[in-house]
């Protein structure tokens, strides 16, 4: 509850514990989560159905078995993010940078991959480096 209400109150909550909120449905009114600092939050278990994160900093954090259907990722830092066992469904990534992320066990439906920046990012296929700068 205190990490929730300093992220209402500062749109950062940087190596914070949010394990197991429901942004999607209890506070998507309350909590403005665009441009929002999470980086190394621990967001396991987290349900963002339906939230905007674009511009987020999202670096560093843990995602695991996250509800991740229809969240707007774009332009968000997903680098070195870890998605095991999470959903991914219907979201916006364009822009999205997800250096060394790791998705390989993660369940990747109906979104758009082709405008993410990967690069040494562990995918369910294998690594992708797709866009590592040369």
């Amino acid at each position: 509850k205190v990490n929730f209400n300093k992220l209402k109150k500062t749109k950062s909550c940087s190596k914070c514990d949010l394990s197991n909120v429901d942004f999607g449905r209890t506070y998507m009114d309350s909590v403005t989560l665009n441009g929002a600092n999470l980086s190394g939050a621990n967001l396991s278990q987290v349900s963002f159905t339906g939230s905007n994160l674009s511009n987020a900093n999202l670096e560093n954090c843990s995602l695991e078995q996250a509800n991740l259907k229809r969240v707007n990722f774009s332009n968000a830092n997903l680098n070195r993010a870890r998605f095991h066992w999470s959903i991914i469904r219907y979201a916006i990534m364009d822009g999205a940078t997800a250096y060394q992320a790791d998705f390989s066990k993660t369940k990747i439906k109906k979104t758009n991959l082709k405008l993410v920046k990967f690069c040494e990012t562990k995918m369910p296929y294998g690594i992708d480096n797709s866009n590592c700068d040369k």
